[in-house]
């Protein structure tokens, strides 16, 4: 476990109150939260070690920026943000093991981080049975509904449907899938197959590997046989880095298109990611003030040339509509935080946001196409995109 200190890998710098910082939302704040302490304490819990690392780095530095700033800008109606970090070390158990002690032990009054749909959904059966908040910011296979999950990454039909009809436009109407196996991927092949359906279309095969494969040559194999006319990855942390090498090495002509490539994975493999196609709700090229400010503070912080992605800036979403909330509730009582979330909005980096009803975010949705220089660019932006989760009723 790490503390609200900066690591030395953050080089200690101390960020001042931006002007990124001053438009958090057109809601006045009170002046006084009503509150049992003087402090607001959240929890961040997330992959910091094993698959997911290089994604759960850029995670955790996003939230600490959004803390630095409303911190060095008063806070939260009058009071500082106080934050512990714990690691699940993308397990199961370690999620479990570590949602309770932030829960029952350290007792903050909210969770914000994880990565993948296996450590989300076991923090969440802490979480739930307590009725404690959990804001989880990464894209994922959708179906929640929960009273006390919030989540503030896309959902199939607004990172998977809007790609399905762009590419069945332009690139045809068939596909194969490789994906790391477990939900997410499963999930989500369930609504590339329902989406492609929609259009005429089909999928043709898929595969799905476990957690550290390193050879994808007899996957590759299959998806030459079948020939479609792009392929679908959805392979998880450091294992797409194997992935894209080789699928280079195959030699294939087909479009690629990963709803799992960011600018993080891009900045350091450009030679593995130009040309491919994906769909996040934030890539560090969309043009807005917001986004300028939010970049250069980043760097400010924790360095020039660090990367940052949706997962990323998703986070640093979620602290703020956390603050917001707070503060139209005037206070930190989950209930009460609960039932001011929907009613709040806030200028993110990547645009205007809010919560559904559903407890989803009315995210933006963008499809891009990578340059050799690892840069995203804008092939369409679909704006924000109401979520759809069938039969939630909250």
């Amino acid at each position: 476990m790490t503390s609200n200190r900066f690591t030395r890998r953050d080089a200690m710098k101390v960020f001042g109150a931006s002007a990124a910082a001053a438009s958090i939302g057109s809601l006045a704040m009170p002046s006084i939260v009503s509150a049992k302490s003087d402090t607001i304490k959240l929890g961040f819990l997330s992959d910091m070690t094993g698959l997911e690392t290089i994604l759960g780095e850029t995670q955790l530095n996003c939230f600490k920026l959004a803390v630095s700033e409303i911190n060095n800008a008063g806070g939260v109606g009058g009071r500082k943000i106080d934050f512990l970090v714990e690691d699940d070390q993308t397990t199961t158990k370690g999620a479990i093991d570590k949602a309770r002690k932030l829960v029952h032990s350290d007792k903050v009054d909210a969770i914000v981080g994880l990565i993948t749909s296996l450590t989300e959904s076991a923090a969440r059966t802490v979480t739930t049975p307590a009725k404690k908040l959990l804001m989880y910011t990464t894209y994922y296979e959708g179906g929640i509904c929960d009273k006390y999950f919030f989540s503030t990454g896309q959902i199939p039909n607004q990172q998977i449907v809007p790609s399905v009809d762009w590419l069945t436009a332009n690139q045809g109407k068939s596909t194969f899938i490789i994906g790391s196996d477990y939900v997410w991927p499963r999930k989500s092949a369930d609504a590339v197959a329902a989406a492609l359906e929609a259009k005429g279309g089909k999928v043709l095969g898929s595969a799905f590997t476990p957690f550290g494969t390193q050879d994808f040559g007899p996957i590759f194999d299959k998806v030459k046989a079948a020939n479609p006319d792009f392929v679908w990855v959805m392979v998880a942390g450091s294992d797409l880095i194997s992935c894209l090498k080789q699928y280079q090495s195959f030699g294939f002509k087909q479009q690629l298109f990963s709803n799992g490539l960011d600018d993080v994975f891009s900045k350091f493999h450009p030679d593995l990611t130009a040309n491919t196609l994906s769909n996040q709700a934030y890539f560090m090229g969309i043009e807005n003030e917001k986004n300028t400010a939010f970049k250069k503070a980043y760097a400010d912080m924790f360095g020039a040339g660090k990367p940052i992605n949706a997962i990323g800036e998703a986070a640093y979403d979620a602290v703020y509509l956390y603050k917001l909330a707070v503060e139209k509730a005037g206070s930190t009582e989950t209930s009460e935080v609960i039932e001011a979330l929907t009613a709040v909005e806030f200028d993110a980096p990547q645009g205007k946001i809010n919560f559904a009803a559903n407890n989803v975010l009315r995210s933006n949705s963008v499809l891009a196409r990578c340059n050799d220089k690892g840069d995203w660019e804008t092939v369409k932006s679909y704006g924000q995109v109401d979520p759809d989760v069938p039969g939630c009723k909250l």
